[in-house]
C-alpha cells in the first residue's frame, strides 16, 4: 500500500520537507509555513495512520499480508521492499492511496517500487488507477448525499465542485491521463445522483507555485464564480484525495471556507473515504483481481 507520506509530528516537519524536497534547499520562510499549518491541525498527519489501517483490514479481508510503503516519509519505499524480500515475499502487488493516474504522481511510485524490487528480486505490478471502482464512486455519492442532508436537509443539491490536487503543467507528459480520468469519476459521481453537467465543476487545489503554470481552474476561483451568481452554498468534494491530510484539513477546512465565508458562502466540505468500506472494498477488489 503506497502513500505520500506526512510528518508524525510538529518536530518531524523539517524532516519531512527535507524529503519532499529532495534535499533541495528552502527558505526559513517556507518551513514556518508548512510548519504552521500542521500546527493547526494538531501537529501531525493523519495519512500514515490511516494508511496503515487500511492495509491492516484489506490484508485481513483478503487474507494476503500487507505492507504500507511511503513516498516521502517513513518507512520508505525502498524499506518496505527490502523488508518483504526478507519475510520471504517473492510477489509484489503494488495500489496506491489515490485512484487517477498520473506520470507526475502514480508515475513516481511506479518508478521507485520497480527499483526496489528489482534490486531485491522481486516480481512486481502496481494497479496504475482505479478511478472507475464502483465501491469508490458509490462512496463519494453517498458522502455528498449524506453531507448535503445534514447541512440543507430537504433541499436541492448545491453546485459540486470536484476537486483534486493540481499538478505543474510542465511535469505532465502528452497525453497524459490524469485531468481526464478526473473528469470520468466525477461524471460517474453526478450520474449517481442525478445532476446535470451544469451542477458540477472540476476544480484544482493546493497550488504551490504560479498558479498559470499549473493546472485549473482553482477551487477559489469557481467559489468566486458561484458567489458572482448568487450562490450561497458550494459542495466541495475533494475525490482526489483517500485520505485526510493537510491539503484537506488546512487548505480547505481553514483557508478555503475562510475564503468563502468573506463572500458570504458556505462551503459544505464532503468527508473523505479514508479506511472506510468504500476504500476498503474497491482494494481487496483490485487484490482479488490481480492475476487479471
Amino acid at each position: 500500500m503506497l502513500a505520500y507520506g506526512g510528518p508524525g509530528s510538529i518536530e518531524d516537519v523539517p524532516a519531512f520537507l527535507d524529503q519532499v524536497r529532495g534535499g533541495r534547499p528552502y527558505s526559513d520562510e517556507l518551513l514556518a509555513e508548512v510548519t504552521e499549518r500542521y500546527r493547526h491541525i494538531g501537529g501531525a498527519s493523519p495519512m500514515p495512520g490511516i494508511t496503515r489501517s487500511t492495509a491492516a483490514k484489506v490484508a485481513q479481508a483478503s487474507g494476503l499480508p500487507a505492507y504500507v510503503g511511503m513516498l516521502h516519509w517513513t518507512p520508505t519505499i525502498e524499506d518496505t521492499v527490502e523488508q518483504m524480500a526478507g519475510d520471504g515475499i517473492t510477489d509484489v502487488f503494488a495500489v496506491c492511496m489515490a485512484p487517477h493516474y498520473s506520470a507526475a504522481s502514480i508515475g513516481r511510485y511506479q518508478r521507485r517500487v520497480a527499483a526496489a524490487a528489482e534490486k531485491h528480486g522481486l516480481s512486481f505490478r502496481i494497479v496504475e488507477d482505479w478511478h472507475t471502482s464502483e465501491p469508490y464512486i458509490q462512496g463519494l455519492a453517498d458522502s455528498i448525499r449524506g453531507e448535503c442532508a445534514k447541512a440543507a436537509p430537504g433541499k436541492d443539491l448545491p453546485h459540486i465542485v470536484f476537486s483534486a490536487h493540481s499538478l505543474p503543467k510542465v511535469a505532465l507528459p502528452a497525453g497524459d491521463p490524469y485531468e481526464a480520468q478526473l473528469r470520468e469519476t466525477a461524471a460517474a459521481v453526478a450520474g449517481k445522483l442525478g445532476i446535470p453537467a451544469t451542477g458540477w465543476t472540476l476544480a484544482f487545489q493546493s497550488v504551490s507555485g504560479p498558479a498559470e503554470e499549473w493546472l485549473g481552474p482553482a477551487v477559489e476561483q469557481i467559489v468566486r464564480e458561484r458567489a458572482a451568481q448568487g450562490d450561497t452554498q458550494v459542495v466541495v468534494c475533494p475525490f482526489g484525495f483517500l485520505a485526510d491530510q493537510v491539503e484537506i484539513l488546512y487548505d480547505l477546512d481553514l483557508a478555503l471556507k475562510q475564503k468563502a465565508q468573506g463572500l458570504g458562502v458556505t462551503i459544505i466540505r464532503t468527508p473523505l473515504l479514508n479506511d472506510g468500506p468504500a476504500t476498503i472494498a474497491s482494494l481487496t477488489g483490485l487484490v482479488e483481481g490481480r492475476a487479471a
